[in-house]
């Protein structure tokens, strides 16, 4: 009995001490926003968006921290149609994404850390709503003063990123995180398929590009997420660094 308790003593204590020097974090991100586009007072285009994306990661050395992230992506869209003078409501769209990260950190001040963050993410939607609005899908724009037809679409992609960010410690346990991706690089590939026709349509950015020259500022507020990273086996300290 006492080789038992003994044994037990030494697993729990080798458990402790290894919890204690853990190098493992896992947190999350997310942003949510709804834009209203106007057009002579009237709303053209209304869209609502959500991500959760939370993550795990090992932090290798002060500098670098390598880690896998899994997110639920929503959007809910309407549509203004020129034929019909109206919004269109095309529903919800729900999506999933997947990939690994690589985490860089350049300067490290006070409690403050700015770093730099690639990106490999795999996004899927595996059914949504579209239409015929301005010539969607390849498609002419319905006449006649008709409402557009609706049809079942699904998608797939890549998504590459390098994008800069900001960490505040709140202690030595709790990091928030505002990740920055409006001065980002990115490159983004996907294809559409249209469940009704089978018919495919690949899209591509044609390269790693800087995000600052391809998107607005409200493009930028629909991509800033705001998260917050626990770290694993820290002793809580309170004091300032």
């Amino acid at each position: 009995m006492k080789k038992v308790l003994l044994t037990l003593a030494l697993v729990a204590m080798a458990f402790a001490a290894e919890a204690q020097t853990s190098k493992w974090v896992a947190g999350g991100t997310g942003h949510f926003s709804i834009d209203k586009d106007k057009t002579a007072g009237a709303i053209s285009n209304e869209s609502t968006d959500l991500r959760i994306e939370p993550f795990v990661g090992y932090n290798i050395n002060d500098r670098w921290r390598v880690g896998l992230t899994v997110g639920y992506l929503f959007n809910h869209t309407k549509e203004y149609d020129n034929t019909t003078n109206s919004l269109i409501d095309l529903g919800n769209k729900n999506g999933l994404r997947v990939g690994p990260y690589v985490h860089y950190n350049l300067i490290h001040w006070k409690r403050w850390i700015f770093f730099l963050e690639a990106e490999a993410l795999y996004t899927y939607y595996p059914k949504y709503m579209a239409a015929n609005i301005n010539g969607g899908m390849g498609m002419p724009p319905m006449g006649g003063g008709a409402a557009p037809a609706t049809y079942d679409v699904k998608r797939s992609g890549f998504d590459l990123t390098i994008k800069p960010g900001i960490t505040y410690e709140l202690d030595e346990r709790v990091n928030l995180d505002l990740n920055l991706n409006l001065l980002g690089l990115v490159y983004r590939t996907y294809t559409e398929k249209r469940l009704d026709t089978n018919v495919e349509t690949e899209h591509a950015d044609g390269g790693l590009q800087l995000d600052i020259l391809e998107s607005s500022l409200e493009e930028y507020w629909r991509q800033i997420s705001i998260g917050v990273t626990f770290k694993f086996g820290v002793p809580k300290n309170t004091e300032k660094l």
